[in-house]
């Protein structure tokens, strides 16, 4: 009898389920987009319970949709969004809203953290290359100051992930890869940071039982399986965060092979074999894999895929409202203008600028305008500026002396192909594009998978499962047109971040 293997996909907007066989083929995936509530400015947040509410109503929808029976349903496993902040009382309720990742109320916590530990300890313990407002010991220190009755109400401190699973099986557990970017855990020695703790005053028995990824957990209990319609037989397992699950449903996480996922931000990611030293002029990510032992090179930018739908509900509008595919016709235009945008060259930070910058100031720019300037040379502009994001993480990436051997595409922004001749042309890599539709699903199956003992470990799962997409080799005619761009990119940066911030909001 056939088996099969669940992934969820726990992101920042939607959760996606997908249901896969035990050789990694999609069987059904279902979806559910839900809105985040921003009340305050710069504040992020979303009811823990509407996490589980929303995931129990998908695993109802999964179930009836396939008609698969529940206990043929082997092992579960959860890519997460990381960062998300869930504080529990001592009855294991939520004692306030989730504070999301893109929460920045803790930007002077953050500071002070900064000045304390120093940038280079706080690498050297959690591969971080900053301290910002996303990391959740800054927003656990400011509940201590500026929430002091909250502080006293929480016993124990849990990521998304670790919530869902909490509600999945009754344990108050966690995995190593998705706690990296939370501060608290010393990447190097395997352990909780104790300086870190004591600065923040929490403590160990405030945090979750630490786990590797792909490891089992127990099986679903008795009030999640009359929750969700999950069998009582079916095995929690351990996942990993998106970006990491996100890879290995790719298949790429061996050294040299980079990947790129251009969705609302870009986050390109990089497996190493050991952990790169600190070093202040190229600051990079560099936290712990969900395979043990290997690291992974982890950069991002806030805005990518974002710009463009800033740019089409600003300028398409009209389009969209006659039932156009918008994106389709961004591409249309952007084929039309010739590589390098006639001298248009856009900055697209539109909600600050994170690696390698990290300037919270840096803002959106278009710069070159002439009147000979039409909407196709923006559209085109828009993707050409992603592509200048991605070259510049690409290069810090072999500035430490990594070799990119090829870069492979995921996100909407695969399924461009103009977007993607463009960033073979600008970085000049060789770009493929992964043929699995949802990679983070997939990831945390093939993780469900391991930990049920259907595939002996995470590299032979990759291997088994990896697939080949469609692929774009640098056109050479466009190399220095595109030097000129970039470089002109990098310069407009740096000749404006003296005005950045200078003159209001």
């Amino acid at each position: 009898m056939t088996g099969y293997l669940l992934g969820i996909d726990a992101g920042t907007t939607s959760f996606k389920l997908g249901l896969y066989t035990d050789r990694g083929a999609a069987v059904h995936m279902v979806k559910e987009e839900y809105v985040l509530l921003t009340q305050k400015a710069g504040w992020v947040e979303y009811k823990a319970e509407d996490y589980w509410a929303l995931l129990c109503r998908l695993l109802q929808r999964l179930l009836a949709e396939s008609g698969i029976p529940p206990e043929r349903i082997l092992a579960l496993s959860v890519s997460s969004q990381g960062e998300t902040l869930i504080c529990l009382d001592e009855s294991g309720r939520p004692v306030m809203n989730a504070i999301c990742w893109l929460d920045n109320r803790s930007e002077k916590e953050a500071g002070r953290i900064r000045a304390y530990f120093g940038k280079r300890l706080v690498y050297e313990k959690s591969g971080q290359a900053d301290v910002t407002a996303t990391w959740p010991a800054t927003k656990i220190l400011w509940l201590k100051e500026e929430r002091p009755d909250t502080f006293k109400r929480t016993k124990h401190y849990l990521l998304l992930e670790d919530y869902l699973i909490y509600r999945l099986t009754g344990r108050n557990v966690c995995e190593e890869n998705l706690w990296a970017s939370s501060l608290l855990y010393d990447i190097n020695r395997d352990c909780w940071w104790g300086d870190m703790l004591r600065y923040l005053g929490i403590t160990e028995e405030q945090l979750p039982e630490r786990m590797g990824c792909g490891r089992p957990v127990g099986p679903v209990s008795a009030a999640a399986s009359g929750q969700t319609g999950l069998s009582g037989g079916t095995l929690v397992v351990t996942g990993a965060l998106d970006q990491t699950c996100g890879s290995i449903g790719a298949g790429k996480i061996f050294p040299g092979e980079v990947t790129e996922t251009t969705g609302s931000c870009l986050a390109v990611s990089a497996a190493v074999e050991g952990f790169v030293p600190y070093c202040e002029e190229r600051p990079v990510t560099c936290q712990n894999h969900a395979v043990k032992g290997r690291y992974t090179i982890l950069l991002w930018s806030q805005t990518a895929g974002m710009v463009l739908k800033w740019y089409a509900g600003c300028f398409l509008h009209r389009e969209a409202l006659e039932g156009t595919d918008i994106y389709r016709l961004i591409d249309r235009e952007a084929e039309l203008a010739p590589a390098g945008s006639e001298g248009l060259v856009m900055l697209p930070h539109l909600s600050g600028a994170s690696n390698p910058e990290y300037n919270a100031m840096a803002r959106g720019v278009f710069y070159g305008m002439t009147l000979g300037h039409e909407r196709k040379h923006f559209s085109r502009a828009i993707l050409e500026a992603v592509a200048y994001m991605l070259r510049r993480n690409v290069e810090q990436i072999e500035g430490i002396g990594e070799t990119v051997s090829g870069i492979y595409s995921m996100g909407g922004g695969a399924k461009s192909d103009i977007w993607c001749r463009i960033k073979a042309d600008v970085t000049g890599k060789k770009v493929e594009t992964i043929p699995v539709k949802e990679c983070a699903c997939l990831g945390a199956a093939i993780l469900a998978g391991v930990g049920a003992g259907i595939f002996p470990d995470i590299d032979s799962a990759v291997k088994r499962v990896a697939g080949v997409g469609r692929v774009f080799v640098p056109a050479q005619e466009n190399r220095a047109v595109y030097d000129r761009s970039f470089a002109a990119y990098i310069d407009l940066y740096h000749a404006l971040e003296p005005v950045f911030g200078k003159y209001g909001n």
